[in-house]
């Protein structure tokens, strides 16, 4: 299993200020890279409360975190950030001094045989929580030619939506469509083969997973909980990895700052230097904001 590597994690720290003895939350535990950066900022006297919808990456966690759970610095739980108001009234806060959403998938994620990678044969389900849900096999199988375009333009703003929901239907006439691989193949034909650095099927594969996941409605939600929780100079901090997603928090937070809630930290997103992209080639989509509650 590959490590992972946390994205703009000394930023994230830093601009949360966090400090000794300090309650956060890490919303998406992930490969838990930031978690563990957060743990070390807040000290033996705070603590993190980390959220995951995937129950594999909090098994991962609590196996590389068992000193801290033991003496209740982490407390690890398996839901949504949706929930993140209820999540952290349920652990006995009614505020908490900074929250992390990393809204990416982790390292260890894509290498799981989930089919969130298009690089890899694995079956095509994109579930973070794989007790629930449609799997995006269902999706490709079971929504019309018209409605599968339609995910493909709303959630990947992919230009060849057409021809590419046109390949899908014809490809699943023949015979059901079930490993991430072959789907993969079936977009790259439909758009031409390979032209550049980016690989055919990304937006494709993009607009599944944020529909299998419901994840921009899950972020609609998470955001003004987020904000209520927080206390006073308390500072939300969001990483996205598409424009759908930074519109969505460049969007709320401008709003939040106009009606004097909050004020915002960074001005412009931040990016992740040459030098971390060059080292972790994943993060160069990255986009981190900054919101402090007044």
């Amino acid at each position: 299993m590959p490590s992972h590597i946390p994205v703009l994690s000394s930023e994230v720290v830093n601009l949360l200020q966090l400090k000794a003895g300090d309650v956060a939350v890490d919303a998406t535990l992930g490969g838990g890279g930031h978690t563990l950066a957060m743990l070390k900022a807040v000290g033996p006297k705070g603590k993190i409360i980390g959220i995951d919808k995937d129950a594999e990456s909090i098994t991962r966690l609590r196996q590389n975190s068992s000193r801290q759970q033991s003496n209740g610095q982490l407390v690890a739980i398996h839901g949504s950030y949706a929930d993140v108001g209820a999540i952290i009234e349920g652990c006995g806060y009614q505020r908490v001094d900074a929250i992390l959403f990393d809204l990416g998938l982790s390292t260890v994620q894509l290498a799981l045989a989930r089919g969130f990678s298009f690089l890899e044969s694995a079956p095509l389900d994109m579930r973070f929580d794989r007790s629930c849900g449609v799997t995006a096999e269902d999706v490709v199988n079971g929504y019309s030619r018209e409605e599968l375009a339609d995910i493909l333009r709303r959630f990947g703003q992919e230009p060849a939506a057409p021809q590419i929901a046109k390949a899908i239907f014809e490809a699943r006439r023949r015979k059901r469509i079930t490993d991430a691989r072959e789907l993969a193949e079936i977009v790259s034909r439909a758009k031409g083969g390979r032209r550049g650095r980016i690989h055919p099927a990304t937006l494709t594969f993009q607009a599944l997973r944020i529909e299998v996941n419901g994840e921009l409605a899950a972020l609609k939600e998470a955001l003004p909980q987020a904000l209520a929780v927080l206390k006073p100079s308390g500072r939300v901090a969001i990483i996205s990895y598409h424009s759908l997603e930074d519109k969505l928090v460049k969007e709320f937070f401008r709003e939040a700052a106009r009606m004097g809630k909050a004020k915002l930290i960074t001005k412009k997103a931040l990016q992740p230097d040459y030098g971390e992209i060059r080292s972790n080639p994943r993060a160069r989509s990255a986009k981190l904001r900054v919101l402090e509650k007044v």
